[in-house]
């Protein structure tokens, strides 16, 4: 009987980390505004040394580079994430969003516009996550995606701010109750920045950029200049994460240069692309979620 116990311990010990280690806002908990906030401790632990890498694209639609996009992952046959700006979806975008979803990709959202919700007040993060949750639920449904979970995530990944009197995850947990009656939205965060956004990287450093976190080597980070515009520097990384979440953004036509020579490299080297939701952080675990 004793054994039976311990061993029960264990299991309930074990589900429970497995479900700490999860990207939903914990149901029991009220997040703290200035206490409850970063992101190292949501990174993708279970990637780290596989030689697996999730590839995200932030801030599209775009009309002219994410079709190009598209084009190279379908040359591939690998499967992306697009966390969209639903503000940017409109009579020229929505059939390449609707692109996505045919063509296997996971349609996300990254907010209805790309300013920092550290900066809103609660009712209005409060209407623009709900706004933007149900365009891309809406969409997941109305095209009968393939994959039909609800990610997100937040501009410049910047929540739970000191400064403000609530905190995002306890709005996100309250809107996805008002749209699923569940606790359904998986907030997704990055391992490996390719520092993208930045103008004066080229595709062949953006590639590098990725190899160097995955196998160490010679990588990019940035600097601010006395005038405030950032430049890009060179690293040395010396402890590669060997896997994880990677940033880009599908909005810049360097970013969208760099795929083809990444994927290139990832074939030479064995790195295999993952769709998140194989990822066990991001998996549902057959959980499917539905606007009500």
């Amino acid at each position: 009987m004793k054994f039976l116990l311990v061993w029960a311990l264990m299991a309930l010990q074990a589900h429970a980390q497995s479900l700490d280690e999860k990207q939903f806002p914990n149901p029991g908990q009220i997040y703290i505004p200035g206490k409850d906030t970063g992101f190292s401790q949501y990174l993708t632990k279970s990637l780290r040394g596989t030689k697996k890498v999730v590839l995200t694209f932030d801030d599209g639609p775009d009309a002219t580079t994410t079709p190009r996009l598209l084009d190279t992952l379908k040359k591939y046959n690998v499967k992306a994430t697009f966390f969209l700006l639903t503000g940017n979806i409109d009579t020229k975008t929505l059939p390449v969003v609707k692109r996505m979803i045919a063509e296997g990709h996971n349609i996300a959202s990254h907010h209805h516009n790309h300013i920092s919700s550290d900066t809103k007040t609660e009712a209005v993060y409060r209407a623009e996550l709900k706004q933007s949750i149900l365009m891309t639920s809406k969409l997941i449904e109305e095209e009968n995606a393939l994959n039909r979970e609800i990610y997100y995530r937040f501009p410049y990944g910047a929540y739970g701010s000191k400064t403000r009197a609530y905190h995002h995850l306890n709005v996100m947990k309250d809107v996805s109750n008002e749209l699923f009656r569940d606790n359904c939205i998986n907030f997704a965060f990055w391992d490996i920045d390719t520092v993208d956004w930045l103008a004066d990287m080229t595709p062949d450093d953006i590639a590098q950029n990725v190899m160097a976190n995955i196998f160490g080597g010679t990588g990019y980070d940035f600097k601010k200049n006395s005038n405030g515009t950032y430049y890009k520097v060179k690293i040395n990384i010396s402890k590669p994460l060997g896997g994880g979440v990677v940033l880009m953004h599908d909005v810049h036509a360097r970013s969208v240069d760099s795929v083809p020579k990444l994927l290139e490299k990832f074939k030479q080297t064995g790195v295999e692309v993952l769709p998140i939701q194989e990822v066990e952080e991001f998996s549902y675990k057959g959980k499917e979620c539905r606007l009500i």
